[in-house]
């Protein structure tokens, strides 16, 4: 479905409309996806997902378009239940520096709004020209240093409490629900830096991304009756993911599988069960890594047969100003 939002004036003087796109939406697929037809095969294959299948995810392609209907500049949400991901951000080269950007994030942020929207997530150049005017129209950065952002309209701490309040948790496969939804886990100011080397998750990423990969496998996987090789945790009442665990090829070493395993401090409790619902591959080896000390998750890999190999020291910055270092203890599973 296309709505007609408002009319905005360029700086060059023209005036075009403000619209959106929701997907799924068969008329307007082609246009929007030839606008966006540089992002790489995942992207692509995700845009094509969610304009043009019935997913249960709220998909929102805001653009600039001229009377011949053609797009020019376009802005992306994906949401479940007022958490998105925001995306997408690109100009036709014609037509950069007549401020189509800042015409259209307001109309964004206001239609986020007036839906309920709870929080929004972006990745971008940390001080970059985009990230001062991300951070005019109202977005964060996560922590010091970082070109991830987030905008809650009612406030991150209210928006934190209320999403991970204590509610009744459920292990599934991952699915399209779950995208959104897990970018709060791994951003948030949780104990443990060591989120997900599948996924490369250090510290307080979003999973924007790399959640695409893991989506794009497992409906592979599940076409061919495989069991999953990604598992969530989630919250039955807000539908947040209290926990994530995945697995996946060592990137380093020849017949070695690396899992992962991630969780809300609420949420380790069922860690044991994520590993346990997860497929992991047949491999000479199969390895976790941990912070050092990290004892919710070090207590689970115990339990699962994983025995300490190796201690890295210093390893990882905990923080993007890389003011401190964590230690990373591998794990071997016996």
């Amino acid at each position: 479905m296309y709505e007609s939002l408002e009319h905005v004036v360029l700086k060059n003087g023209e005036k075009v409309e403000a619209g959106v796109v929701i997907g799924p939406d068969l008329d307007w697929a082609d246009r929007v996806e030839e606008l966006l037809g540089h992002k790489g095969p995942l992207w692509r294959w995700g845009n094509e997902m969610v304009l043009r299948e019935s997913l249960p995810v709220e998909a929102y392609y805001y653009l600039l378009v001229r009377e011949d209907g053609i797009p020019f500049s376009n802005m992306m949400n994906i949401e479940v239940e007022g958490v998105g991901l925001y995306g997408h951000v690109f100009t036709k080269p014609e037509d950069r520096r007549k401020g189509a950007a800042s015409l259209l994030l307001p109309i964004l942020l206001d239609d986020f709004r007036k839906r309920g929207g709870r929080a929004l997530v972006l990745g971008t150049g940390y001080d970059s020209a985009p990230y001062r005017i991300y951070a005019r129209g109202g977005f964060e950065g996560v922590e010091p240093g970082s070109g991830y952002m987030a905008y809650y309209p009612d406030g991150e701490r209210d928006f934190y409490d209320a999403y991970f309040a204590d509610q009744t948790m459920s292990v599934a496969r991952i699915d399209w629900n779950h995208w959104p939804p897990s970018i709060p886990l791994f951003i948030g100011d949780f104990p443990g830096v060591v989120r997900s080397l599948v996924m490369e998750v250090l510290g307080r990423r979003s999973t924007e991304g790399p959640i695409v990969g893991r989506l794009e496998e497992e409906i592979e996987r599940k076409d061919e009756g495989k069991g999953p090789r990604t598992t969530v945790l989630t919250g039955d009442a807000s539908g947040a993911v209290f926990g994530l665990a995945t697995c996946g090829n060592h990137p380093m070493w020849p017949g070695t599988c690396l899992v992962d395993l991630y969780c809300h401090p609420s949420g380790w409790e069922r860690g044991a069960e994520l590993l346990e619902t997860m497929e992991v591959d047949q491999a000479e080896r199969v390895v976790a890594y941990c912070d050092a000390g990290l004892e919710e998750k070090e207590t689970i890999l115990d339990a699962a047969a994983y025995r300490p190999v190796a201690t890295y020291q210093k390893r990882v910055a905990a923080d993007r100003a890389r003011t401190t270092f964590v230690d990373v203890r591998e794990w071997e599973r016996a």
